[in-house]
């Protein structure tokens, strides 16, 4: 059983080159901007290190976590007001 959420749209970035990637990772981004909330999956390490600070000042929550042996997973979401806790 996953752990993914259904409302999540997940894009499994894969082996594609780097600049493919970066483009849909800017396309992600726009679209979390928007309202989507979406899961990233890469092997890259600089995708994280790329879309974490560009998510950031488009107004996307990004936060990144290991995922396997050797890839990460990217989650973006819309910024939407403060929660209380």
């Amino acid at each position: 059983m996953s752990d993914v959420d259904p409302t999540v749209t997940e894009i499994a970035l894969g082996a594609q080159p780097l600049p493919t990637i970066l483009d849909a990772v800017e396309d992600a981004i726009v679209r979390a901007a928007g309202g989507e909330a979406l899961d990233l999956t890469t092997d890259h390490d600089v995708v994280v290190k790329y879309v974490v600070p560009t998510a950031a000042v488009r107004s996307v929550r990004a936060a990144f976590r290991k995922d396997g042996e050797s890839g990460w997973r990217v989650t973006l979401r819309p910024r939407s007001a403060p929660k209380s806790e």
